[in-house]
């Protein structure tokens, strides 16, 4: 029973290890992607929009910038998902 027990924390400690390692991952791969976002614009034009998003409060600014996205392209964004790739 000792053996069992041993096991199964072990397993359980295990799994906290790789939800972390996870979670540190998913992190590295978002500033991965801001990284390349960024280098598309210039440092100057990346911090105004991040500025004004903040201002703004970032939902607000975010259901902003995709109402205009689907402006300037003319469907809504939920079509778009429904497109083949």
């Amino acid at each position: 029973m000792d053996k069992e027990r041993e096991a199964i924390a072990a397993a359980e400690r295990e799994l906290v290890e790789r939800r972390n390692r996870l979670v540190e991952m998913e992190r590295e791969e978002r500033e991965k992607e801001l990284q390349r976002l960024v280098k598309k614009l210039t440092i100057e034009s990346a911090i105004a929009i991040l500025t004004r998003a903040v201002d703004l409060k970032p939902k607000a600014a975010l259901e902003a910038l995709q109402a205009v996205g689907e402006k300037a392209v003319g469907k809504p964004q939920s079509e778009k998902a429904l497109e083949p790739a």
